[in-house]
């Protein structure tokens, strides 16, 4: 019996932190089980800044939820937590991090392989679009578009029945971002920054120059108009049948339905034929579990009997079917596809697939890099401009890349 309450800080609202309270009941009810309190945060920003400040006055929380964008500077915060696989293996003889998705336990592991937090919200986007408005224009309503070609095509009868072709949501991440794992491009080097500290952008040199000037040229031509860079006005956009076609995470298909008066379908996220035959794989975003140090051994104990819970087959299926956020093992996808759960929810299957189904290449995992929050806001600029045609593509990549590896060899100096 465990005599200690184990606190939890996160950053769920909503709907996902009803569905994130109700497991962590369950928990909680089960004989044996330490006590686990969750407090929220009102952002993963606040939690992981107002996480790690408390903790150093020794007043914070046993489990901090981090986003994926900080995920390097957790990393390099050594003497804040205590690797999860460590932890794990050093109280349960039992663990093996080979159950988690290859995609999403690579990206929350050190160089060498160790695990250093529990995955636990991760999500990437898919295709949505309105099936009403491709059967006006004349398409089939079954068939989304597979290729970029093919969208630039349906895009363009769309228009003609007065929609615009699509709009996205994240413009660094459904431009850029996925752009270059879909393909298995570098965006950085050092293997995107999971090669260590080092790193320096390079989307600008590749492919990626000769998507953002094709998204350019469909903004002037009202085949794609940006929504901004956040997740309302895009969504919104999308349900109130302006908007077309729509790139965002397929956890928000739940949500789309309930605000579109149509039928919303559902396809993978398109890639360029000229320079990949079949799409590589995926990167994620979300958020893992990171252990704070300074605990007793019991505290320690808990926790860990918190993360097999939390890892369970079932408790994982349960999380991926309610939220659309991936399950994080493979036993909880091939789980949910016996119960014929994809059938009626493909928008969950396409998710895991896109990152599940081939096996990660080396610039496919995601993006691993210092000041990453800043950087990445600081890209969106430079898009914003080449989308209004304010500047080039060129140019805009040419000096996001500059600015943004100022910021990296920054991060480096105080690290």
């Amino acid at each position: 019996m465990f005599a200690t309450e184990i606190v939890v800080w996160h950053a769920f609202d909503g709907f996902l932190g009803e569905k994130f309270s109700e497991i962590i009941n369950e928990f909680n009810a089960q004989p044996g089980h330490p006590h686990v309190k969750l407090v929220r945060k009102e952002n993963y920003q606040i939690a992981f800044e107002e996480g790690i400040e408390t903790h150093q006055r020794g007043e914070g929380p046993h489990v901090l939820q981090v986003y994926e964008v900080a995920t390097l500077s957790m990393m390099l915060k050594e003497n804040t937590y205590i690797p999860v696989g460590e932890l794990m293996q050093r109280y349960h003889h039992r663990f093996d991090p080979d159950i988690y998705i290859d995609a999403v336990r690579k990206f929350y592991s050190a160089p060498n392989g160790k695990m250093l937090s529990l995955p636990w919200n991760a999500s990437t986007g898919i295709l949505f679009y309105n099936k009403k408005a491709f059967a006006e224009a004349g398409l089939d309503p079954e068939v989304p578009p597979k290729t970029w070609p093919e969208l630039e095509r349906m895009a363009k009868a769309l228009k003609k029945k007065g929609y615009v072709g699509f709009t996205t949501a994240w413009p660094a991440a459904y431009h850029l971002e996925h752009v270059s794992c879909w393909h298995d491009l570098p965006y950085a080097s050092h293997q995107n920054g999971f090669g260590g500290l080092g790193a320096r952008l390079n989307f600008h040199k590749g492919p990626a120059l000769f998507h953002i000037s094709k998204v350019a040229k469909w903004s002037k031509e009202g085949l794609f108009s940006y929504s901004g860079r956040y997740t309302a006005e895009p969504e919104r956009r999308f349900a109130e049948g302006e908007c077309a076609m729509l790139l965002q995470g397929g956890n928000r298909l739940a949500l789309l339905e309930r605000q579109s008066d149509f039928e919303i379908g559902v396809g993978y996220i398109p890639y360029w034929p000229h320079l990949i035959d079949q799409p590589a794989n995926l990167n994620i975003g979300g958020a893992s579990f990171w252990v704070l140090n300074g605990f007793s051994e019991e505290e320690y104990r808990g926790i860990v009997e918190l993360f097999f819970y939390l890892s369970s087959t079932e408790v994982q299926a349960e999380w991926h079917q309610a939220t659309g956020y991936l399950p994080i093992t493979d036993a909880a996808y091939y789980l949910t596809k016996k119960k014929g759960f994809y059938e009626t929810h493909p928008a969950s299957e396409i998710t895991v697939l896109e990152v599940f189904k081939n096996r990660p290449g080396e610039h496919s995992y995601g993006m691993r890099l210092g000041n990453y929050v800043e950087i990445r806001d600081n890209i969106i600029d430079h898009l914003e401009k080449a989308f209004s045609g304010e500047v080039t593509a060129e140019e805009a990549l040419n000096q996001a890349a500059a600015e943004g590896n100022i910021l990296l060899e920054q991060f480096e100096k105080n690290h």
